[in-house]
């Protein structure tokens, strides 16, 4: 068997450091509004996951978000009401 080799790393000498992960895009970046109005209350509900990838879909199809995709659905349904 071969005889180990002394290594001559230099503890002292500084190291290259790789850069930080890129963070996530803003919604700003995106093009949107980047901050939520103080009038935004959060709502949760539960959907089959088919409901939610159609959903997906459907606000993909019309470059929305969903949360926009969702509320112009919802004001369209109460134009269609009255």
């Amino acid at each position: 068997m071969a005889k180990a080799a002394a290594l001559d790393i230099d503890l002292a000498a500084p190291t290259h450091q790789p850069p930080a992960a890129t963070s996530p895009r803003t919604m700003k970046e995106k093009g949107r509004e980047a901050e939520p109005s103080k009038n935004d209350t959060p709502v949760n509900f539960r959907w089959p996951a088919a409901e939610v990838k159609a959903l997906k879909r459907a606000a993909l199809e019309a470059d929305m978000t969903q949360q926009d995709y969702l509320l112009s659905c919802f004001h369209a349904f109460l134009q269609a009401k009255s």
